[in-house]
């Protein structure tokens, strides 16, 4: 029996689900299937790997590789043996995965060598270029520390790397006992996860998450009837709180099956739900728009669907969410961020097209929201906007390393400071309007404006720059950068900006717009007034200013 009120750890799951459901189908990969024994047995197996190569309760383990059922082995694994899970994203390229495997001080990196187009192996190679192999099969670097190991999901290139397969063959037989003592030996408040998460500041900050946000999973999920009936599709990708929380987890804590997918692929993806029959989708609103033009342009039978969920938007994504209840199934709100282990608010099965499309669900027992005025701190009464802030038994323990950064957010009363803005509707929905932060939200991915513009600035010629969101109909905005060149140098654009940035961040990342301006708006105080950019960057769009202006905008 599954308790929702606190006692799972992460790494329990596995072991949970074979003995309720053992011999049920939990997760599909292309032509290969799992029962969730066999799911227990995975997870075991690589736990037991990594204790035989040396691991202790503590090291931090990253994984930096796409979707595939590896990732979900080794983060039930790590989570086991009292290690903790280090998820990066697999759009970031050496500037990104040099930062957080130093900031992290990463014990390991599990990586794969390549993915599509982008060779992982070489990226890896530049950034640990001073890795040198031990005896024992291990590494040594001097630019980091703290990493002992280099393990690739498949082949490998890189001398001072292990292979996954190795490291498993290695180990020997399992011995289950020798896991379930170090299993035992977790607290739920000890970390599982530490989750990097953009700042406004423009370094990449490590959310320490613990176990005990697994009762947030599951009691959200339950809210949503998820059952061994239901049949998840799971295309979000992995390093994504998302995923993990609202996938990954509950179906194994609650029996339902995942079809797991690479990547994203909207007609993939629309032709496996009608194959193995899903019952639940999940995306932001790109994901939906690109499945309802998909589904337009060739139909399947979609009638499995009961229910989608949704992160909740600003008004730019409510018509899409419109559509997609009205074309596919309900889709549920959530509110939330890494910081909370997810969502924090859900939808009720019972919520009307109006609640579920232009509210952002309902606090999940065990949160509580107030929204505070963010200058003076008193509370809004309902209806009226303020910054939205959270207190719930699932907040992170703060920012890994970073404890000024952590006292900024983390309120002496046990409130989570979100930056984000929005209002408690009469109904008690809460609604979330946009992010008082600078932080830009392209497709889902936060993007630090502090860090392009950093990048921007090792430009020749470059003198100031300032990165705002530009309106986009697919991903809600992407970056643009207002510059400021020196002298008489010649002005940049979209193109050089590309091939300046191009594989030392994600592509996400890199601004898509660029507007030559004399000067900025500036604030009394001497601070840009990025509002007036982002107005400017809104009216160029409808073609109502020019792309160079003089003067400030």
């Amino acid at each position: 029996m599954i308790d929702l009120f606190g006692t799972q750890r992460l790494g329990d799951l596995p072991a949970r689900a074979a003995r309720n459901w053992g011999s049920r189908e939990a997760l599909v990969f292309g032509d290969r299937r799992w029962t969730f024994s066999a799911l227990h047995e995975a997870v075991d197996r690589h736990a037991w790997a990594l204790m035989q190569a040396g691991f202790q309760s503590g090291d931090r383990i990253g994984l930096w590789f796409t979707n595939r059922p590896e990732y979900i082995f080794l983060l039930f694994a790590i989570s086991r043996i009292g290690a903790i899970a280090v998820p990066l994203n697999t759009r970031y390229r050496s500037r990104d995965v040099a930062y957080c495997l130093a900031q992290s001080q990463c014990t390991a990196l599990v990586y794969a060598e390549r993915s599509g187009p982008i060779d992982y192996g070489e990226i890896l190679a530049e950034v640990v270029a001073d890795a040198a192999s031990l005896p024992d099969g291990s590494l040594r670097s001097e630019m980091f520390p703290h990493l002992r190991r280099l393990i690739a999901v498949d082949e490998k290139r890189l001398p001072s790397a292990n292979t996954l397969a190795s490291l498993i063959a290695a180990a020997g037989p399992v011995d289950p006992a020798a896991i379930e003592a170090r299993a035992e030996a977790i607290a739920i408040d000890d970390l599982a996860m530490i989750v990097y998460t953009s700042g406004t500041t423009g370094d990449a900050k490590g959310v320490m998450l613990s176990h005990a946000g697994v009762r947030l999973c599951v009691v959200r999920s339950v809210i949503w009837g998820t059952t061994f009936r239901d049949v998840q599709m799971h295309y979000l990708p992995l390093f994504h709180l998302y995923a993990i929380g609202f996938v990954t987890v509950p179906s194994i804590a609650l029996g339902a099956s995942q079809i797991l997918m690479e990547t994203f692929e909207p007609e993939e993806t629309l032709d496996l739900i009608q194959r193995e029959k899903a019952t639940i989708v999940h995306g932001f609103d790109p994901h939906y728009r690109d499945l309802l033009d998909a589904q337009h342009r060739r139909p399947r039978d979609l009638g499995s669907l009961r229910m989608g969920s949704f992160p909740s938007g600003p008004d730019n994504c409510v018509a899409i969410v419109r559509r997609a209840n009205q074309e596919f199934c309900p889709i549920y709100p959530s509110f939330g961020m890494t910081e909370t282990w997810g969502g924090i608010t859900a939808g009720f099965m019972d919520s009307s097209v109006e609640q579920r499309s232009e509210a952002s669900g309902f606090p999940v027992p065990g949160v509580e929201v107030r929204i505070v005025d963010p200058e003076t701190g008193r509370p809004q009464p309902a209806g009226e906007l303020g910054e939205i802030q959270v207190r719930s038994f699932s907040l992170m323990q703060g920012y890994y390393r970073m404890p000024d950064e952590s006292a900024a957010v983390l309120l002496p009363d046990g409130f989570l400071r979100t930056g984000d803005a929005g209002y408690l509707r009469p109904d008690g929905y809460l609604r979330f309007t946009g992010r008082y932060k600078d932080m830009l939200k392209v497709g889902g991915e936060n993007v630090a404006p502090a860090e392009v513009e950093a990048l921007l600035m090792e430009m020749p010629g470059v003198l100031d720059v300032s990165v705002v969101g530009y309106p986009d109909d697919r991903l809600n905005e992407v970056p643009a950068a207002f510059v400021i060149m020196t002298g008489k140098a010649a002005p940049i654009d979209v193109t050089a900006i590309r091939e300046h940035c191009y594989g030392r961040v994600a592509s996400f990342k890199i601004p898509r717009h660029v507007f030559i301006v004399d000067s900025f708006p500036m604030t009394p105080s001497g601070k840009v007034q990025k509002v007036k950019l982002r107005e400017y960057a809104r009216r160029y769009r409808h073609e109502e200013v020019p792309r160079h202006h003089p003067q400030g905008c």
